[in-house]
């Protein structure tokens, strides 16, 4: 196959991934394996039809379509996402970080000024996209991130170093904490924790359950907010004055989260929804 074009290669292997999935999504798959793989981005791709793809490349693309049809994420197939201007490395150890994950930290972004001397702690980090982005952002940040997941600290560390980051990355188990930074005082705590219910299971695509890590998606059905309950517990002692508390959540946990605020000592806190409309984040001030 030495010598394809661009042009025939992409109408090739687009032709394949129609079978399965929707036309415009098999063309915007093509287009990232194209930027991830081998670099040459959307413009490229259309300001050079005739780019020559070698035989080496042409093998790496049909290996590449062949797991995309067998049903495998196309962040796992390449390694790679992308988190707002960040590129992220992921594997089956880590969640995909979704653009959902992204508007939380664009939210968080805006209450403080960026020169801010603040301690962050991320709790529950998998690749490590929050506390990067946000230690990308708040340049005289202190940022902490935990995770019950060697293997996902050894992506996240990666990540960190990849995007020029300090984040100090610590294995711990937030609903047994045994961190001394846990008995500190901070000033942003953020969070994304498991929260699909394990009854919600059928309702989601096999593309996440066949491939992405349980622990970091289930919680129990009799006990839905238990990361939320023992983090509050954590920050309610530890939260500095001008503190802020931020979570992502399940859609329908919204009632229940400002019901737990309460109850938790955190009576400013407010619901916030998605860009699609769906009630997703949590805010609080700090603790009474």
């Amino acid at each position: 196959m030495i010598g394809f074009s661009l042009q025939k290669t992409k109408r090739h292997f687009t032709e394949e991934l129609s079978v399965k999935f929707p036309q415009r999504e098999a063309e915007q798959l093509m287009r990232i394996l194209l930027e991830d793989l081998f670099g040459i981005d959307l413009k490229r791709q259309l300001m050079e039809p005739n780019l020559r793809i070698d035989e080496f490349q042409y093998a790496q693309l049909k290996a590449a379509v062949e797991r995309l049809l067998a049903g495998e994420p196309v962040q796992y197939v390449t390694g790679m996402a992308r988190f707002g201007d960040l590129l992220i490395k992921v594997s089956p150890s880590v969640l995909i970080p979704r653009p959902e994950t992204d508007e939380l930290v664009q939210k968080i972004c805006t209450t403080l000024p960026k020169e801010a001397s603040i301690r962050i702690w991320d709790i529950g980090t998998g690749s490590g996209c929050i506390a990067i982005a946000l230690a990308k952002h708040f340049v005289n940040a202190e940022v902490y991130a935990f995770d019950v997941s060697e293997a996902a600290l050894e992506v996240a560390r990666e990540n960190a170093e990849r995007n020029n980051a300090k984040v100090q990355f610590i294995c711990d188990d937030v609903l047994h904490p045994k961190s001394e930074i846990f008995i500190q005082p901070v000033d942003l705590v953020v969070s994304n924790p498991p929260y699909v219910c394990d009854g919600e299971r059928t309702a989601m695509e096999a593309n996440v359950l066949d491939w992405e890590p349980e622990t970091a998606l289930f919680v129990p059905d009799d006990d839905p907010l238990r990361f939320y309950r023992q983090i509050f517990a954590l920050a309610k002692k530890q939260l500095n004055s001008d503190g802020q508390v931020w979570f992502e959540i399940n859609e329908r946990m919204g009632v229940g989260m400002l019901e737990l605020c309460h109850e938790m000592g955190f009576s400013k806190a407010e619901v916030l929804e998605d860009f699609a409309g769906k009630t997703r984040f949590v805010k609080t001030w700090t603790a009474e």
